[in-house]
């Protein structure tokens, strides 16, 4: 039976490139895209940028721009980004529209006839300096859980706690880099505990990853922060009415999230479908999936079933948390400034080998990928050039000389064949369930097979025996047909070089009748299908 599967990842924030970072949420996610739509479901990949915020306030100050229109560059700018690592959303938009801002309306109005929602005048960090309330990005400390230095007033990047601002060690504003003062100022809250026992049956309820159920149940079995939805002036973001609270913006996070639902709604309009209700009433039999990193958890697995329960929505069918990118053994991060764009790794590499790579390091856990680019092309070169693509350079030539590039009417050996055949369900079984590092072993081990078959025959010694003649042709013929297989199993994985072997082998690859061998079939001449690497300094 057809699934219908609603998939998003994390949206990245408006104030800077996409880098490699979003890259590994968005290859994870787009791996698992590809797999499903060739096994026949019907699946809807969107994504939007998270617009709101201080943070894209002061940037277009930094950089003299109206905030309206760097956000709509930076969209345009995000989207190419992604296209250029073949990574196509069937719908990307932002969350300052018209929609967002009607659920978030919607949603107030929910939260307040549940009476779940309350004003309470707190205490908040203020830079003098600046006449402006610092957001929790812009304090930065030492972490009060684990002691770690340079963290935000947030969360810790460490340790992973979530904790109030006001208890970060030394903290010092990031505008001016002194050292805060605490002022009074009017909120609003949201009463998580009053949601809490629905959250519990929520994560009882679906496959979440062993890490990820046994943190959601140590942050349930506590209570609850009550979580402060709205922000103070100057701010760049939606308004609360002023029947709520006066002079006040909705936080980025309670705005932010509701951005997959009223992109989603967007999508709906645009095509002029009725899908809406369908993935997000709450008698949805639709399937719904979040790729996010580990760091924002704590939103995604308790904030956002919260809101959605407020709603009276669907929950997601399961959130797929992957780690952190490093470098140098620290988080890739635009905020500290210790990351790799997308503009800059395509000046040295292309997107496949960066595909693959990911895919060889990303399972169904929350490991974080430390980014070596000594391994990276070491890998690239031995997995991808010595040893896939030539099984096809070492067999072609063959058929090119003595077969004009056509191949043989019957297979050499169909039990040898038969035995790539049979991976198949291993395969699927592990792209289904996210261990593409999984794939990447397997078809290392069928790959090595290959080419030990090769060296084992030698099959060149019968280029001038008569006798042999038709047994080469039928060699040949079969060692091409199972590296089809082999570029079959990686086509969700490096779509660039799919493409450049389907033109090699004069015919589309297909999953669905993968097991059906080219026979009497006219390849084109080898040509190169993919170069090697070299190792690069990234400047």
């Amino acid at each position: 039976m057809t699934k219908k599967i609603l998939v998003t990842c994390a949206l990245p924030y408006s104030n800077g490139d996409i880098h490699l970072g979003h890259i590994l949420e968005h290859i994870y996610a787009d791996i698992w895209v590809r797999y499903q739509r060739l096994i026949g479901n019907e699946v809807y990949f969107i994504c939007a940028d998270d617009s709101h915020g201080t943070a894209i306030l002061l940037k277009s100050i930094e950089i003299n721009i109206n905030p309206y229109i760097m956000i709509e560059n930076i969209l345009y700018d995000h989207k190419n980004d992604f296209l250029k690592f073949n990574i196509f959303h069937d719908f990307y938009y932002k969350t300052h529209s018209k929609y967002n801002y009607f659920f978030l309306k919607y949603l107030i109005k929910k939260c307040y006839k549940k009476n779940i929602i309350f004003n309470k005048n707190i205490l908040q960090f203020y830079d003098y300096n600046k006449n402006i309330f610092l957001p929790d990005r812009y304090v930065m400390g030492v972490c009060p859980k684990c002691f770690s230095k340079n963290q935000y007033g947030d969360n810790c990047i460490i340790c992973g706690s979530i904790y109030n601002s006001l208890n970060l060690i030394n903290p010092i504003s990031l505008i001016s880099n002194k050292k805060p003062i605490l002022k009074y100022s009017n909120h609003l809250f949201l009463d998580l505990n009053f949601l809490k026992g629905k959250i519990f049956n929520w994560i009882n309820n679906i496959n979440l990853q062993k890490n990820v159920f046994n943190q959601l149940f140590i942050w349930l079995n506590k209570d609850l922060i009550n979580w402060n939805i709205s922000r103070d002036s100057p701010y760049f973001g939606f308004k609360i009415p002023s029947k709520f609270i006066k002079d006040k913006y909705f936080y980025v996070w309670f705005d932010a999230l509701l951005g997959y639902i009223s992109t989603f709604y967007k999508f709906c309009k645009v095509k002029n479908n009725c899908l809406f209700n369908k993935f997000w009433f709450s008698d949805s039999n639709y399937e719904l999936y979040h790729f996010i990193g580990k760091d924002i958890l704590y939103f995604h697995g308790i904030l956002w079933p919260a809101i959605l329960d407020i709603l009276n929505f669907r929950k997601p069918t399961n959130l797929i948390v992957h780690g952190h990118v490093l470098i140098n053994n620290y988080k890739m991060s635009k905020s500290y400034k210790n990351f790799i764009s997308v503009k800059k790794w395509l000046k040295y590499y292309d997107s496949d080998s960066l595909r693959y790579y990911f895919a060889s390091l990303l399972s169904n856990n929350i490991n974080d990928i430390n980014l070596s680019l000594k391994e990276f092309v070491n890998k690239i070169n031995s997995d991808i050039v010595n040893k896939f693509i030539n099984i096809s350079s070492r067999i072609s030539r063959l058929l090119e000389i003595k077969f004009n590039n056509i191949l043989s009417k019957k297979l050499w050996n169909e039990d040898f064949y038969n035995f790539f055949v049979k991976r198949f369900k291993i395969i699927s079984n592990y792209y289904s369930n996210f261990n593409y590092y999984k794939v990447i072993i397997e078809i290392n081990f069928l790959i090595d097979l290959v080419n030990k078959c090769i060296t084992d025959n030698k099959p060149w010694i019968w280029l001038n025996s008569f006798k042999k003649i038709n047994y080469l042709h039928m060699f040949c013929t079969t060692i091409l047909n199972i590296f089809k297989i082999i570029s079959i199993y990686l086509i969700p994985i490096i779509p660039n070089i799919i493409n450049n072997i389907e033109i090699f082998l004069n015919t589309k690859l297909n999953w669905k009748n993968f097991s059906k061998p080219l026979l009497n079939h006219k390849i084109l001449k080898y040509e190169n299908i993919y170069n090697r690497i070299k190792l690069y300094t990234l400047k």
